[in-house]
């Protein structure tokens, strides 16, 4: 027997592993910012990795990704999202789709 994927249990795990790695970007900026004021050298690798133009780029779709997820939740859990959650998800995909193609054009 093959476990099936399901959409909303993929949206948790994605919405999950999105978060931790905005988390881990904002406090490697917070102390590559800390670093820069003390001038600390050794910091400046981390901030050159920080503003790689692919870390950027993967940062935006993991922003918006989470970002959207996130709404999606909310309507989920405050209306009556629970019947259509699976099209709601991917109204959202395409929604952020589409952001992410403008926000790609402006970098």
């Amino acid at each position: 027997m093959r476990y099936k994927w399901q959409t909303g249990a993929m949206a948790w795990l994605f919405h999950r592993i999105t978060g931790a790695a905005v988390g881990i970007y904002l406090l490697l900026h917070v102390l590559a910012q800390f670093g820069m004021k003390y001038d600390q050298k050794g910091l400046a690798s981390i901030s050159d990795l920080l503003t790689h133009k692919a870390v950027v780029v993967i940062l935006l779709a993991f922003l918006i990704y989470h970002t959207l997820n996130g709404i999606r939740e909310l309507i989920i859990d405050f209306g009556s999202g629970a019947l259509y959650h699976k099209k709601l998800f991917w109204v959202m995909m395409g929604i952020g789709l589409v952001l992410f193609g403008a926000a790609l054009t402006a970098i």
